[in-house]
């Protein structure tokens, strides 16, 4: 086996320990034991916030101490991150390992993609590394079906199971890190400066003419999909249904095999579907989706968690269309690491209010203004798009007839 194979055969596993997301349907029942909604949603918007910030300095670490070093450290911090969440029974040793984890995630940054790539492209084989990432999405959608499921079971025989499975083979991750062989590859070393310019070639890109009439819907979707997907508001709505931890498995189980399915259809999606159509499309399903999340559906409700989940999941490959037809090829990877930053900020402004509503029962409200905010951003951009349209040469250059 050559080097290169050995380090996609180590990026496949770092894949696996990632997604392996045993916690997934049960992890806010853990965290209400010493805190309430309105806590864990300061907590929430503190630590990812923390996240965002960390990803700057922890880049210019990656770059100085290789690609090997940083993953390893990643796993292992995010690993311990988790046990120690798994063994907290007050609020202080849940936050530190909270953010002990947010410290982890941070080194991840793309590294474990750098290095795939790296190693491919060392020897001249970096056209497989489509299908590698292929290969990684599929086993990562597997991983988190399974270890949904299989962590309901463990939640069920000790409360504390899944964050300490996780957290174990995250430690494995970092074990099998250590394996990894540096690529031979050189890149341009990473500095604050050269990341800030990064992001402003990145906002001078989102500002140009023909990705402008997208924005507010590529915001809107993406923004409200990360909001959804990444804390408590999830939880706290399928909760609101009567899906409690053995329910919550099985349904995210359920909707990530769904989404899959759906994801894979992208291609024939573009067939049918111009740019912005499917955009609209994606804003008006999540937009019902959020109504439904405001209305006491009971059971039902797995249909509004459907659609809010497969419409953010569809969104975020079909944006990267966007950007990668509408933006030069030296600007993509810049715009794409733009929007991926502004549409975490949604969720670290909202996630207080979330959880205040949450603790006082009104969290139907908020649901309710997302879906409206969402309807009024398809309205605006469709208004938008009509306004600039050119009209048909046909209806300038021919004069009215009459009969």
């Amino acid at each position: 086996m050559s080097i290169a194979d050995r380090n996609i055969l180590i990026f496949y596993f770092l894949t696996f320990a990632r997604s392996a997301v045993f916690l997934s349907g049960n992890w806010i029942f853990f965290w209400l034991r010493v805190m309430d909604y309105t806590t864990l949603g300061i907590v929430d918007a503190t630590a990812f916030a923390f996240g965002m910030v960390m990803e700057v300095p922890t880049g210019a670490i990656s770059d100085m101490m290789g690609k090997r070093k940083t993953l390893v450290l990643a796993m292992l911090l995010s690993g311990i991150g988790f046990v120690i969440m798994g063994a907290g029974d007050t609020l202080a040793v849940l936050v530190i390992g909270f953010w002990i984890t947010q410290v982890g995630w941070a080194f991840f940054s793309g590294a474990d993609e750098a290095m795939a790539y790296d190693s491919l492209k060392e020897i001249g084989e970096e056209a497989r590394f489509e299908r590698v990432i292929s290969r990684a999405n599929t086993l990562s959608i597997i991983t988190i079906v399974v270890s949904t499921l299989i962590g309901g079971v463990m939640y069920n025989w000790h409360f504390r199971l899944p964050h300490y499975a996780w957290g174990i083979v995250l430690v494995m991750g970092a074990v099998v890190a250590f394996y990894i062989r540096e690529p031979k590859i050189k890149r341009e070393p990473f500095t604050v400066r050269g990341y800030g310019n990064q992001l402003l070639r990145g906002f001078q890109q989102l500002a140009q003419p023909q990705l402008r009439p997208f924005l507010l819907l590529v915001f809107g979707v993406l923004g409200v999909g990360y909001l959804f997907s990444y804390g408590l508001v999830q939880p706290a709505i399928a909760t609101d249904f009567g899906f409690l931890a053995d329910e919550q498995a099985l349904v995210y189980a359920i909707i990530a095999g769904a989404t899959a399915v759906a994801t894979h259809f992208i291609p024939l999606l573009r067939r049918y579907f111009s740019e912005m159509h499917l955009l609209v499309v994606l804003a008006i399903m999540m937009s019902v989706g959020f109504l439904g999340a405001a209305l006491p559906l009971g059971t039902w409700g797995f249909f509004a968690l459907l659609f809010i989940r497969m419409s953010g999941s569809i969104a975020q490959p079909w944006v990267s269309i966007i950007v990668n037809h509408k933006i030069p090829s030296e600007d993509r990877a810049t715009t794409l690491s733009t929007v991926a930053l502004l549409t975490k900020i949604p969720y670290v402004v909202t996630a207080v209010i979330a959880g205040k509503m949450t603790q006082d029962g009104t969290l139907w409200f908020f649901n309710a203004v997302i879906a409206i905010l969402l309807l009024i951003a398809v309205i605006m951009s469709l208004v938008s798009v009509l306004r600039h349209s050119p009209q048909p040469e046909s209806a300038i250059a021919s004069p009215p007839t009459f009969v």
